[in-house]
């Protein structure tokens, strides 16, 4: 099997939403798109290498309760947001309106995403190899309607604090969020029970809260 194939799968979400945003959102300009694909891209880098390096200390490597849980929240959610976020700093804030900075940060979030589900297919091909590349490419589908969307709805929060803040607000709620909703994904994503199930929950809750934000914003700026 052709390696070409499954990477374009990885992509898949990330084109259908960028074309959409084309077509349907006039007021966003293909500079900010692409501008926000690179800036997503330049993200992976960082935050793989951070994983490598932090994810080797005994605190990360124990595979206890409470060791699976800091995982979680400090390294998937505080420092992976918290870069991630960092990266999403140049986009023009202050030149955009809400609607299409916050399309611009969704697109971020699903540039990483799809390039991490990547990184996990060609590793995962280097453990089970080419004759079970059924199974890899089952791991690509399910991360596309799970950690991929965690990537993009996360970096919607995250977003709409960096807006805010660019503006002369104070919203540090949504980057909180982001950085917890994230961790909490990873955490309950890692069970093999039951539990695993919440992850879902999480990504329910987290377009939600986009959802709550934007419109929260929305209706300040418009009053304001």
């Amino acid at each position: 099997m052709s390696l070409y194939a499954p990477i374009a799968l990885c992509f898949i979400l990330y084109t259908a939403a960028f074309l959409v945003m084309l077509l349907l959102m006039p007021g966003i300009k293909l500079r900010h798109q692409l501008q926000a694909s690179l800036l997503g891209l330049a993200a992976v880098l960082p935050i793989a290498f951070c994983e490598y390096i932090i994810l080797g200390l005994p605190v990360f490597t124990a595979h206890t309760f409470v060791s699976v849980m800091i995982t979680a929240i400090i390294f998937n959610g505080l420092i992976e947001e918290t870069l991630k976020m960092i990266f999403m700093l140049p986009l023009p804030a202050k030149k955009l309106e809400l609607p299409f900075f916050l399309a611009a940060s969704v697109l971020c979030g699903l540039t990483l995403g799809s390039f991490e589900s990547v990184i996990y297919f060609l590793h995962r091909l280097q453990l089970i190899g080419m004759e079970s590349a059924r199974a890899a490419l089952m791991l690509i589908t399910v991360r596309m309607f799970t950690s991929v969307l965690v990537h993009a709805f996360c970096a919607g929060l995250s977003g709409l604090f960096i807006w805010a803040y660019r503006r002369g607000r104070t919203a540090y709620t949504p980057f909180i969020l982001a950085a917890l909703l994230h961790g909490l994904y990873n955490f309950f994503a890692g069970f093999s029970t039951g539990y695993r199930y919440f992850s879902f929950v999480v990504i329910i809750f987290a377009a939600i809260k986009c959802r709550v934000w934007y419109k929260k914003l929305t209706t300040e700026e418009t009053s304001s």
